[in-house]
């Protein structure tokens, strides 16, 4: 709520989260796959069983793809998750990871040279945007604290076909993944 006061007016941290959760659930099916791009959590401080009960709030067949703040994996396990990971690879030329692949981000753009991806689909910078170089910020904070429902990446996919991606300059990249 500090570091996102315009997105998430809210008077508690409970009020928050219960906005959240219903938000999600509003949109999102018990049977619908679900990608997590990071960062569920903010508070160390929160007990792991009220961040599991959380998780188990929310509709969804979830994995998740791990953000800086996504530290106790456990957590997720513990909640249902189908997966953890630091990236995916969907529709064999869609990454999603937690950072946008720019230049300030060294390890996830060396992903995307490695993987020349049509679209990368990230969160991280919160509200923060607008969307350049085949990216797509799919952070709550940039929807109206919704998850992004897929119509939205195809329409992107459309829109990122003649962009370049912020990974096409020439620099180190990574090895085999």
């Amino acid at each position: 709520m500090r570091y996102c006061a315009e997105t998430r007016p809210f008077p508690s941290v409970d009020e928050m989260n219960a906005q959240l959760i219903a938000r999600w659930n509003s949109l999102i099916a018990p049977d619908d796959e679900v990608l997590l791009v990071g960062d569920a959590f903010c508070s160390r401080r929160m007990p792991k069983e009220e961040k599991v009960g959380i998780l188990r709030m929310l509709h969804g067949r979830k994995t998740l793809i791990r953000g800086n703040h996504d530290e106790d994996i456990e957590v997720f396990h513990q909640a249902g998750f189908a997966g953890v990971h630091d990236h995916l690879i969907v529709d064999n030329d869609i990454l999603v990871i937690h950072r946008a692949c720019i230049p300030e981000h060294t390890w996830e753009r060396s992903v995307a040279r490695l993987l020349r991806p049509r679209l990368v689909i990230h969160g991280h910078t919160h509200a923060l945007g607008p969307e350049r170089g085949r990216h797509l910020n799919v952070a709550v904070d940039r929807w109206d604290l919704h998850p992004v429902p897929w119509t939205v990446v195809e329409e992107r996919l459309g829109a990122a076909a003649d962009e370049a991606g912020a990974w096409d300059d020439e620099g180190p990249s990574v090895g085999p993944l």
